[in-house]
């Protein structure tokens, strides 16, 4: 996704972050049912048409979405697809590739809540490869193409028991979406965005002075605050970060150091 998409599911992203966490088994069930939404929109064009289109108001959106999932999904699966009909999108796919990366999300959070996050993710890697370096099992996932659900079904039996349940699911799910990208790449597309979910669930902080438990816990529920879940700490001392912190989480840094701030300040003067 790009441009005006790409903004919105990070937005989305962060509502859905934001709202109370649920239990492991509930999970993986919200996993399941937004890659269901997602499917069910796929199969009309109309509802895509309907659900993506920017001039249309965002009361007709959502009454399409609460008749189409009403009783059928649970209260936090149909508040997800409303957040995301609310958002624009730039192409009409990018809102099924939003439903089906949710999807692919909750599962990430129950790795992570299971401490498998980093397993799953090179897992995801090591299948993406397996699936390149067998042109048998390419041929036989090519065979499948216009029948996603049986590819699911071919992959989920070759991994079962070789890999952790949550990489079967994520896995499966690559390949079991209508696309027009080979499986390989979808798996790894998947990988990648573990990958950075991974990033995301770690800060690593550099202190003058190591930190005390009452400090770390301070600096961990004000991260927890931003990003909507609990953020492991890497700390490391450094003697030249002089009176602050620099934390780094993922792509994000922020630099509360006096020499940052003695810069800035040199930088105004200067201009």
């Amino acid at each position: 996704m790009r441009g005006t998409s790409s903004t919105s599911f990070a937005e989305v992203l962060r509502h859905v972050e934001a709202a109370p966490a649920a239990d492991g088994a509930a999970l993986d069930a919200e996993a399941q049912e937004l890659f269901s939404v997602a499917d069910a929109i796929d199969s009309s064009n109309q509802l895509v048409r309907t659900l993506s289109d920017p001039g249309r108001p965002a009361e007709v959106k959502e009454s399409t979405v609460r008749a189409l999932l009403a009783n059928r999904v649970s209260p936090r699966t149909l508040e997800t697809t409303l957040e995301v009909v609310r958002h624009r999108w730039s192409e009409q796919e990018d809102i099924l590739d939003a439903l089906e990366l949710l999807g692919v999300t909750a599962l990430l959070e129950q790795a992570q809540s299971e401490g498998v996050l980093e397993q799953v993710d090179g897992e995801l890697f090591d299948v993406s490869r397996l699936i390149d370096g067998s042109g048998d099992l390419t041929a036989a996932l090519d065979g499948e193409r216009g029948q996603p659900a049986r590819r699911a079904s071919l992959l989920e039996r070759l991994l079962d028991g070789r890999t952790h349940r949550l990489t079967v699911a994520l896995a499966a799910r690559a390949v079991g979406r209508r696309s027009e990208t080979k499986p390989a790449r979808r798996v790894e597309e998947f990988a990648r965005f573990a990958s950075d979910r991974r990033r995301r669930a770690f800060a690593s902080v550099s202190s003058a002075m190591p930190l005390s438990e009452a400090q770390q816990a301070r600096l961990g529920a004000v991260l927890a605050t931003i990003y909507g879940r609990e953020i492991q700490l890497n700390l490391t001392v450094d003697p030249a970060v002089v009176g602050g912190l620099q934390i780094q989480v993922g792509d994000d840094l922020y630099d509360a150091t006096v020499l940052a701030r003695l810069s800035r300040a040199r930088s105004q003067l200067v201009a």
